[in-house]
């Protein structure tokens, strides 16, 4: 005899939700249907051109000690041969970016403002401050 006492009380507790709750209720629902049903999430954009592997001759991109291997450039990190920048300040330019790289190399820091441009295959570092600017080739994945 309980049991049905238990399930009219919460049917008549549900009834007696406020306007606003159910209304919530129904978001929520339909929310939860959306994403049951195969709806997604906009795509993330994809990463800057810049992030890969990188050398001088595409003949140093198995190389893995001495100054002729790759270079590894992330999000964050700029990483050569004997110095490791990070990436800050990263801002869309007409012709790529512009950053500022933070580095260490042989024990002394340095702060250099640099143009990025990079492509599928070619990536060119131009330092700012310096007045040159590097290339190298994209490593095959």
């Amino acid at each position: 005899m309980r049991t049905p006492f238990l399930i009219g009380c919460c049917a008549l507790l549900a009834a007696c939700q406020p306007a606003a709750d159910q209304a919530t209720d129904a978001k929520e629902d339909a929310a939860q249907e959306a994403t049951s049903s195969g709806a997604r999430a906009p795509a993330a954009e994809p990463p800057p051109a810049y992030i890969g592997t990188w050398v001088a001759d595409l003949s140093w991109c198995q190389n893995t000690v001495g100054p002729e291997r790759p270079i590894e450039v992330t999000a964050t990190e700029f990483r050569g041969y004997e110095n490791t920048c990070q990436i800050v300040d990263v801002a869309q330019s007409a012709d790529g970016w512009e950053a500022t790289f933070n580095c260490q190399a042989e024990g002394q820091a340095s702060t250099h403002p640099v143009g990025i441009e990079a492509d599928a295959n070619r990536l060119e570092i131009s330092w700012r401050n310096e007045g040159y600017s590097v290339e190298w080739r994209r490593c095959p994945a």
